[in-house]
């Protein structure tokens, strides 16, 4: 008796006699739409929740460009990063590059591994804001803090922090608390972005005299749209057509106009 083949459908035969490359045709299609959480709490100027941020307004140029339907879905941080790990969850944005996040999501990478910044979202820098009487200094190299840092959770600086040598907590959820907590003597400081920490120290005049910003900042860095593993493997150019699309629009001078009255310039 002949021994019988098994039946494939006719996309798969046809993708056969195609050869590997149907393969790759096949995972690179678009998707019908894109996922994309990201935190759910203001933080000024990228995210805000009673109109739109910088990032959400980058977001909807995107969605004309690349053609692909884009929904934003607002969650706590680690939760967003736990969703984007197990692959519930398409993308994350405003995503700052670390070791342990690149081992289960997708970053734009130059030849060399390291991550493209030329492809990032933006730019920002984090600061320590301190009591006024709290012993603390920072050079720039070396931390001494003679107390706890508050930080948000799940936010990368944590890490940083550690490796200073720091005592962190870091299970706030916003930067008003961290700044609360400070002023109240919870915390020695708070580690902030210092865009949102200086928009929310301009609106609560009763902090501007208990908390101050150490300068110099504790480090600069690039925020990128990030795809979990399951995401990449099917529509990975979409995602390299998110990056690219991200970068032209961040120096674009219509998008430029577009986020004006949110910050001065654009990085």
């Amino acid at each position: 008796m002949p021994k019988l083949l098994p039946t494939v459908n006719g996309l798969a035969l046809f993708a056969l006699l195609l050869g590997p490359s149907a393969h790759v045709q096949a995972a690179d299609a678009a998707p019908e739409s894109l996922h994309i959480c990201h935190e759910n709490e203001d933080a000024f100027p990228w995210l805000l929740k009673d109109k739109p941020g910088y990032s959400q307004i980058m977001m909807a140029q995107l969605e004309k460009q690349l053609g692909t339907p884009i929904k934003l879905m607002p969650m706590p941080w680690k939760q967003c990063l736990a969703d984007l790990k197990s692959g519930k969850i398409d993308a994350a944005m405003n995503a700052s590059f670390n070791a342990e996040r690149a081992e289960f999501a997708h970053y734009p990478l130059k030849l060399d591994g390291e991550a493209d910044a030329t492809k990032r979202m933006y730019r920002a820098t984090y600061a320590l804001y301190k009591g006024k009487a709290a012993a603390l200094s920072w050079d720039g190299k070396a931390l001494t803090a003679a107390g706890t840092i508050g930080a948000q959770a799940g936010f990368s600086i944590v890490a940083q922090l550690k490796q200073l040598g720091a005592k962190v907590e870091d299970n706030a959820p916003t930067a008003d608390e961290l700044l609360n907590r400070v002023a109240s003597g919870r915390y020695l400081a708070a580690a902030l972005q210092t865009t949102e920490a200086d928009n929310s120290l301009a609106a609560l005049p009763a902090l501007q005299g208990k908390v101050e910003r150490v300068n110099p900042p504790l480090v600069d860095k690039a925020y990128y749209t990030i795809f979990s593993k399951s995401f990449f493997a099917k529509h990975g150019q979409t995602a390299r057509e998110v990056w690219r699309l991200q970068g032209k629009l961040r120096e674009s001078p219509e998008f430029k106009t577009q986020v004006s009255h949110l910050m001065k310039s654009v990085d």
